[in-house]
Formats: structure tokens, C-alpha cells, sequence
């Protein structure tokens, strides 16, 4: 791609700066330059809002992650996942849609034909449920819809799905090889569960200073400490509003669902890492766009917060190196 576009000098009219820069953690990686406000350097607003690589060289000549995009795709030995990315605008806006959450076919035009390209765990072990010890695919499914149906119940606070999920998992991790089916130990975790006892205080900051390690310049520009964080959450948010809730639990569902992190970590403490690390990001962003109205934001604002974490989550940071880093927290094997 980066060849076409150097041979054919292709350039959005207006932008002078380099269109390609160095990948985060990677110089010998190249990735697209962007805006100041975070648009691609290839898209032309004011030509009918067009990408020039495609317009002018025709839809091959686009990046992968353009062609595929918004779709995340996982492929195991299960079948094809595909979530979205809600850098979308129209993905984003979906999350405050109030539909039940559900799995669902997909179907063209959101299935493309093949090759589909994504993450590929064909031939992979399953993922691991601790250091050491193995899930199977039927035992990691039933964790993955476990999750899912935390997140869709009303009621449930996001914090509470997700400190509910992060109790459960704890149980599940506890699970040795003999004494029941992963099924059977997931049903069990699940239901127990109490939000009370997956509450860890230290996540949201220790979620933000991995996003920041893990990020370029310019998107650690858009993560500064917010001084009082808790204070002015409560202050502007109150008890969650249920809107931001209800996308909150949908956007977590999302970032659950045939997650890369299952085959890039080390655990299943490390998924719960990742939806911390997912949640803390759009809450980062809410705030800031909330400070600067003195009020809880409303559905634009809102929208534009999810689009800005997904940007990051899925985008800019290396989602392996996050599996390194969420290895130290997987800890020695339960006793």
C-alpha cells in the first residue's frame, strides 16, 4: 500500500506533513499520519468526505485494516467472530441503541468474502484459563457467553458487569483438571458472582498508565492525569446516567466478544485486564468532554468518547504488547 501511494504520489490536497509515521514500540512498522483532530491523512473532507488511496487508485490499493474496517475478526477453531470497531460512527452510535444485546449471524454486507483477514487461531491451543493450565474450547465458550450475559442484564451498573465478571473469573481460574468440566465450573462462578468482591480500586489508573506505555505521542497527549477523578465523576455523572450505562455494557460486550487477548495472553485475568483497560479508557474520555461541558455529556458526546477509546484500543496500541504487559498480572498458579 505504502508503495502505491509513494509511486503514484497520491495526497490528500491541503496536507503537507508525512503521511506515514512510526508504529508505536516499532520503528521498522509504519502507520498512517493523522490530523490534529484524529482524521486520516488520506481522508478528504471536503471532497465528499472521500478516501484519495481508494479514490484514486481503487480499493486493493487500500491498507488491510481499511478494506476490513470496522470488523474485528478472531478465527479459531469455532468459526468466525467479527465485532466492530466503534471508531465507526455509525458502530459507536449503535451502542446507545436500546436493543437487548445478542449474538447474532452475521450476513453480508458485514461478512465479506474470503479472505478475511484478522487475528487467525486456526490450529492454535485453546486459550489459557491461569499460567499453566489449558481451557477447552467448549469450557472458553461458555466463559465468553458468561461474560456476555453479565453485561446484558439491566440490572447491573457497568461497574457492577464488569467487577461481577472479574469475581467470576477469579472462580473459574481456581478450576483444576479433574474435578468437574470448565462448563461446569463456569456456571458455577458465574452465578455466585458478586460485584462486591471483583471491585479493585487500583484499575483505572493502573489501566491508564498502561495505555500511555503503550501509546505514541500523540495519543498519550489525549490521557493526562484529571486530578480529583473520582470527585468530579461523582459530581457530573452521579449514579451513572442509564444511557452511558446501557453503551457501556454493550461496548464491553463488544471487546469480550472473540477477543484477540484470549490467544495473545497468558490467562483469563488478562481479558478482565483488557475490559478494565477498555472501560477506564471511555470513562478517561467521558470525563474530559463532561469537565469541559460541567455536565454529564449527552448522545454525541458520548459517541464521540467511545469512538476515541476504540481509535486507541484497536488502532493505535499493539494489542500483544498489552498481553505482555497484562502477564504480570496473571500471578503463580492458585493453591
Amino acid at each position: 500500500m505504502r508503495a502505491a501511494v509513494e509511486t503514484r504520489q497520491i495526497r490528500r490536497s491541503g496536507f503537507t506533513g508525512a503521511l506515514f509515521v512510526p508504529a508505536a514500540n516499532d520503528e521498522e512498522r509504519f502507520t498512517i499520519a493523522r490530523d490534529a483532530d484524529g482524521s486520516c491523512a488520506f481522508f478528504d473532507r471536503d471532497r465528499g468526505r472521500l478516501c484519495v488511496i481508494h479514490e484514486s487508485a481503487g480499493p486493493d490499493a487500500l491498507p488491510t485494516a481499511c478494506r476490513h474496517f470496522p470488523r474485528m475478526i478472531l478465527r479459531d477453531a469455532r468459526g468466525v467472530f467479527i465485532s466492530l470497531s466503534h471508531f465507526c460512527p455509525t458502530a459507536a452510535a449503535m451502542l446507545l441503541a436500546p436493543d437487548p444485546l445478542e449474538i447474532v449471524e452475521a450476513g453480508p454486507p458485514l461478512q465479506l468474502q474470503e479472505p478475511m483477514e484478522g487475528m487467525s487461531a486456526l490450529g492454535a491451543l485453546p486459550p489459557l484459563v491461569r499460567p499453566g493450565v489449558l481451557s477447552d474450547l467448549e469450557g472458553y465458550a461458555a466463559w465468553e457467553r458468561a461474560c456476555l450475559a453479565i453485561f446484558a442484564r439491566p440490572d447491573l451498573g457497568s461497574q457492577e458487569a464488569l467487577d461481577c465478571v472479574a469475581d467470576a473469573t477469579e472462580r473459574v481460574r481456581g478450576w483444576r483438571p479433574g474435578t468437574c468440566s470448565l462448563t461446569e465450573q463456569v456456571d458455577t462462578a458465574f452465578r455466585e458472582a458478586r460485584h462486591e468482591r471483583g471491585a479493585d480500586p487500583l484499575a483505572h489508573d493502573r489501566a491508564l498508565q498502561t495505555l500511555r506505555s503503550l501509546s505514541n505521542v500523540d495519543a498519550r497527549d489525549d490521557l493526562p492525569d484529571i486530578d480529583g477523578f473520582d470527585e468530579h465523576w461523582g459530581r457530573l455523572f452521579g449514579p451513572a446516567p442509564e444511557q452511558f450505562d446501557r453503551a457501556m455494557k454493550n461496548f464491553l460486550a463488544a471487546r469480550v466478544f472473540g477477543n484477540w487477548i484470549a490467544y495473545q495472553g497468558r490467562g483469563l485475568r488478562s481479558i478482565v485486564e483488557w475490559l478494565r483497560t477498555c472501560a477506564a479508557a471511555v470513562r478517561h474520555h467521558a470525563l474530559r468532554k463532561a469537565l469541559a461541558l460541567q455536565s454529564a455529556p449527552g448522545g454525541h458526546e458520548l459517541v464521540e468518547a467511545f469512538r476515541v477509546s476504540d481509535l486507541l484500543l484497536l488502532h493505535v496500541i499493539d494489542t500483544q504488547a498489552f498481553a505482555r504487559l497484562a502477564m504480570a498480572l496473571e500471578g503463580p498458579e492458585p493453591r
